[in-house]
Formats: structure tokens, C-alpha cells, sequence
């Protein structure tokens, strides 16, 4: 009998290693190749069936023009996308030219920052006041001074590489549009072909399956940045933070990333605020980080760990492992690995324990 349990272990295991190489293997050198019918994919199976009721309620799903209306529809889709990745990227250009222009008034601010505790390490070693500045401020000088050696040739050579780039995103955008038209378009006839062969009934139903629990990820994933966003540009507005949009905005992205969190940003930010004796400033933004960890602590188990059936540490642990692996991207890869992974292997062991039920018939 232990024996073989130790062989059920080793079967169990050696699945699970199986598939966790498969999806490594998928994402590393497969997703580049076919994101943008993935994305083409993805856009047709939210959008199809909201499209297919609107043409049916006005007749003309059956229609010969049902081929320009799906055309317009898609186009106007990615058009309003387009406008509002512009407008975003657009108020943050300006944000940052707002920056660039101020960046003398910030510089002195930092300079004053730095002399104020170096002026506070001085009085605890007990030493002549600005001592330590001195050493500290020609360390900067000299790094600042090697980064700008450094950086030109590296502005110059991102340059190049960002008109290949650019190319490369009119192709892909141009393939992802002509690609949600053809699939919404045959749709059906697709699905049907899917369902007709044993691989693609397993694809159907492992991506059934998948699609509620990462529905109910991604919905969770974006209320907790909203959450978390309303909440932090709140905090900056109160403080009358001049960049408070972005600074709200950016808190709640970083929230979002394991290990991380948002104290990568409101904790040095409030102890820059106590050194400069702004002691209200401090505490509506260390007010801030602790609204930030009670909403991610009391929603994400509930609508991830409850609703998925995965467990908020194991997201963590996904998380941060797709970011060694991939990247940033690999933040949103690692908990959809995980989901396809534990959809595929349950679909596995089903279809083994319903394998002697079919023999003995």
C-alpha cells in the first residue's frame, strides 16, 4: 500500500511538472508568436455575443450587410480604444513635461531634503554641521555626472530601436483588427470545427472553465485598483499635491504588484513629509497606506481567493514568479498560469478516473 502511494505521489507530481513546463514553454515561445490573435481572441468571445443581439434585434444578423456592420463595429471598438490609450498617454506626457520644466524647483527641494538629514546625522555623531553633506553631495555630483556620460548614447540607441518598434505596432495593431473580424465574423463555424475533434472539446472546456475564474480574477484585480486609486488620489489632493492624478494613479498600480506594494511609494514619501515637519501631510498619507493594506487584505481573499478557489498567497507566489520569469508582464501571466494550470490538470484527472467506468461498459 505504500508503495503505491509513493507511486500516486510521484504520478501526481510528475502531471503537475508536466503541465507547469507546458505553460512555461506556451508563454515563453508560443505567446509572442500568436498575441495578437490571442488578443483578437479574446476581444471576439467578450464582444460577439453583445454584437450578435444587437444585429439580431434589428434584423440584420441574417443579412448580407451583416459583414460591413461587424467591419464598423470592430473598427469603432479599437478606435475608442486607440482615443483612450491616446488621452491617457497624452495627460501623462503632459504630467511629465510639467516635471521636466519644475525639475530645477524640485532639484533644490531635494538638495534642501538631503542637507536637513545630513544636518540630523551631524547633531547624533556629534560632528560639525555639514560635514556630511559635503561627503554625501559629491557622491551625488559624481553619479549624476557618470549617469549623463552614460545615458545619451543609451537615449540614441533607444531612438533607433523605438522606429523598428513602431512599425512592428502598426503591424501588430493592423493583424489584431483584420483578425477580431474574421473570428467574430465566422464565430460559430469556428466553434463548431473546435468541437468537433477531441483536442478542441478539451480546449473548450478547459477555457469554459477558465473564463468565469479569470473573469472573476481580472474584475477583482481592477476594483482594488480603483479602490486603491480613489483612495490615494483622495490622500494627495488633500495635500494639495500638484500631480496628485498621477501620483494616485501610480500608488495603485504598484499596489498591485507582490512584494511590493503600496508602502514603495507612501512610506518614503511620509517620512520625507515628517523631516520637513509636515506632520498633517504625514499622517493623511501613512491614513492612506493603511486604507490600501485593509482593502487588499478584506477584498482580495474574498473575490480572488473565494471566487477562483485560489488562495491569496499562492497568487502572491504566482505573482512574483512570473515576474522573475517574464517580467512585468508576468504579474498578470503568473496568476493566469496558475488558473489554466489547475483547470487542465482537473481536466487530466477527470478524464483518468472515468476511464475504467468506460472500459468496464
Amino acid at each position: 500500500m505504500q508503495t503505491e502511494e509513493i507511486a500516486g505521489y510521484v504520478k501526481k507530481w510528475g502531471l503537475v511538472a508536466g503541465i507547469a513546463l507546458c505553460i512555461y514553454l506556451l508563454f515563453r515561445y508560443l505567446l509572442p508568436l500568436v498575441f495578437p490573435f490571442l488578443l483578437a481572441g479574446i476581444v471576439s468571445v467578450l464582444y460577439y455575443p453583445v454584437l450578435r443581439k444587437m444585429c439580431i434585434r434589428f434584423g440584420i444578423w441574417e443579412k448580407e450587410c451583416r459583414k460591413w456592420v461587424i467591419i464598423g463595429a470592430v473598427v469603432l471598438f479599437y478606435v475608442i480604444a486607440f482615443l483612450c490609450i491616446l488621452l491617457a498617454g497624452g495627460y501623462l506626457c503632459g504630467q511629465g513635461q510639467s516635471i521636466l520644466l519644475n525639475f530645477p524647483f524640485y532639484k533644490a527641494k531635494a538638495v534642501y531634503f538631503v542637507r536637513q538629514c545630513c544636518c540630523q546625522v551631524d547633531d547624533w555623531l556629534q560632528i560639525q554641521r555639514g560635514n556630511s553633506f559635503i561627503e554625501v553631495s559629491g557622491f551625488i555630483d559624481t553619479m549624476w555626472q557618470q549617469s549623463s556620460e552614460t545615458m545619451i548614447p543609451k537615449i540614441t540607441t533607444y531612438s533607433v530601436q523605438m522606429a523598428g518598434k513602431a512599425f512592428q505596432g502598426v503591424l501588430f495593431v493592423v493583424i489584431t483588427v483584420i483578425a477580431t473580424f474574421f473570428m467574430i465574423n465566422d464565430y460559430d463555424s469556428l466553434r463548431e470545427q473546435m468541437l468537433q475533434s477531441e483536442v478542441g472539446i478539451c480546449v473548450c472546456k478547459t477555457l469554459t472553465k477558465s473564463k468565469e475564474t479569470l473573469k472573476a480574477y481580472f474584475k477583482a484585480q481592477v476594483l482594488i485598483i480603483i479602490l486603491d486609486g480613489l483612495l490615494c488620489t483622495a490622500a494627495f489632493w488633500i495635500i494639495k499635491q500638484p500631480y496628485w492624478i498621477v501620483l494616485g494613479i501610480l500608488v495603485a498600480v504598484v499596489d498591485a504588484l507582490p512584494v511590493l506594494g503600496a508602502g514603495l511609494i507612501l512610506i518614503p514619501y511620509v517620512l520625507y513629509l515628517l523631516v520637513m515637519k509636515h506632520f498633517g501631510m504625514a499622517f493623511v498619507l501613512f491614513l492612506a497606506y493603511l486604507g490600501c493594506l485593509v482593502i487588499r487584505q478584506t477584498i482580495e481573499p474574498r473575490m480572488v481567493g473565494n471566487r477562483i478557489g485560489m488562495k491569496p498567497l499562492y497568487t502572491l507566489i504566482s505573482m512574483y514568479a512570473g515576474f522573475q520569469l517574464f517580467g512585468v508582464i508576468g504579474f498578470l501571466l503568473g496568476p493566469v498560469g496558475i488558473l489554466l494550470g489547475k483547470e487542465i490538470y482537473n481536466f487530466v484527472k477527470d478524464k483518468k478516473l472515468t476511464k475504467p467506468t468506460d472500459n468496464r461498459k
